[in-house]
This record gives structure tokens, C-alpha cells and sequence, in this order.
């Protein structure tokens, strides 16, 4: 339409305005002093607190079981009976009364069954009954031969003295039995040509050996007949040696 008018295009139309916001006005605690009463004194309140503190007393502090419970207190009850009048004293010199031994009194009520033994239960001295099989009764150190060696130890005891008596009796012997004795001329001779038969079956067996030598079984049996030729050797050589010295004598 020819009539419309349309503005220029230009950048500044495009650009948004600013707007400006208000803010709040800031809040001020209605506590806090004024700028004046701020100059005038220095311990004025703010966020934190007084600037000064006063120290609290010890006195104030919490003390130890201060808030346990407490029982009430325990009432004692006197149960026995308490007289007001005053008991006259006891007589001095010669009022007093004649001393001796009581006479007996013969029990004129039957006798009733034994009871059984008490026992002490409490620190008061309150006693209780129990039964032999509960436990609580002392049954062993009542006894009459409470204390003393039973008599399977004593049989016992007499039965290992005997038998500790017979191996000393049975070791004498022995010894005495196995004492050396001296031999004779002939007999030494007789051992000797023992030992010496011995000695030569021994080495004919050991001669008897493989050269070679290779098995477990085979160096036993050589090291087994090398230890038995060379214990004989040494009492052959003993025995000469003392069959010299008899000799000689």
C-alpha cells in the first residue's frame, strides 16, 4: 500500500534494550547497634557473637555421677527387742554368784529321728538343708578315714617294694653269675682254635665274592663280613696276648 510507512531497517532495531533491576534493599538485623553506639563502645553484637567471653567457673562444670540414678536409702529395722528400762548391774565382791558346772539335765523327750546336716548358705547366717546327692553337702571331708592313705595304694605301694626287691635279688645273681673267671691253659686254646675256624670260614665265604660288585644286597654282605673278620682278629690277638702273659708268669 502506498499509504503504510515502514521504518528504515537498521541494526539499533535489532539490539535489545537493557533493563534495569532493581535490587532489594539489604536486610539489617534490627539487633545491631547504630553507627553511633558502633563508634562508642567496641563489644557490640554482630553475626558471630560477643568479641569477650566470660570464662565459666569450675565450680559449674558437670561433676562426676551426677546424673546416675541413686537408689533410695535402705532403712534398717531393728528385729530385736529393745527394753527402755535400765538392767540392774552385775554384783561386785562377795555377792557374787557361787561358779561350777551346771547339773545335767536328763532329756525327757524321746529322741527323734538324726536330722539332717545343715549347711550355711548366706553371709547372715540363714541355714538350709540339702540332700547327700545335691551337691552342696561336704560328704568327703566328713568321713572318718578322710585324710589318710586309702588302702589300694597301700597294697599297691607293698606290692612294687616286693617286686623292686626281687630284681635287685635277680641282679646280684646275675652279676655274681657273670663274673670273670680265670681260664685255664687248655680252655684259652680251645677258644682260640674256635675263634680261628670261625675266622677262616668267614674269609673263604668273603673270597667267595664277585669281583664286581654292584648290588645293595652284595656291599651289606661284604661290609657285614669285613666288621665280623676284623672283630675277630682283635680277640685272637687278645687272647695270645694274654695267654703270653699267664705264661710268662
Amino acid at each position: 500500500m502506498a499509504g503504510d510507512f515502514f521504518p528504515l531497517e537498521s541494526i539499533h532495531n535489532f539490539i535489545e534494550k537493557t533493563v534495569i533491576i532493581e535490587k532489594p534493599q539489604r536486610y539489617v538485623s534490627k539487633f545491631r547497634p547504630t553507627v553511633l553506639e558502633e563508634t562508642k563502645s567496641t563489644n557490640y553484637m554482630k553475626t558471630m557473637g560477643p568479641t569477650k567471653l566470660e570464662m565459666p567457673l569450675p565450680a559449674n562444670f558437670l561433676k562426676k555421677h551426677s546424673k546416675e540414678p541413686k537408689l533410695p536409702e535402705i532403712k534398717q529395722v531393728k528385729s530385736h527387742y529393745t527394753c527402755s528400762m535400765k538392767k540392774p548391774a552385775v554384783p561386785t565382791g562377795p555377792f557374787l554368784p557361787p561358779v561350777g558346772t551346771p547339773p545335767k539335765r536328763k532329756a525327757t523327750t524321746p529322741m527323734g529321728p538324726k536330722q539332717p546336716p545343715c549347711v550355711v548358705d548366706t553371709n547372715k547366717g540363714h541355714k538350709e538343708c540339702h540332700s547327700k546327692n545335691s551337691g552342696l553337702v561336704p560328704m568327703y571331708i566328713r568321713k572318718k578315714d578322710y585324710g589318710e592313705v586309702p588302702n589300694y595304694l597301700m597294697r599297691r605301694k607293698a606290692k612294687h617294694q616286693k617286686a623292686l626287691e626281687e630284681y635287685n635279688i635277680n641282679l646280684k645273681k646275675q652279676e655274681q653269675h657273670e663274673t670273670m673267671k680265670c681260664l685255664s691253659d687248655k680252655e684259652c686254646q680251645e677258644i682260640i682254635e674256635d675263634l680261628k675256624q670261625k675266622y677262616s670260614e668267614l674269609n673263604a665265604e668273603y673270597l667267595r665274592l664277585p669281583f664286581v660288585i654292584d648290588t645293595p644286597s652284595m656291599k651289606t654282605k661284604k661290609v657285614r663280613l669285613e666288621v665280623e673278620m676284623k672283630q675277630l682278629e682283635d680277640d685272637i690277638k687278645l687272647l695270645d696276648r694274654l695267654d703270653s702273659i699267664c705264661k710268662n708268669k
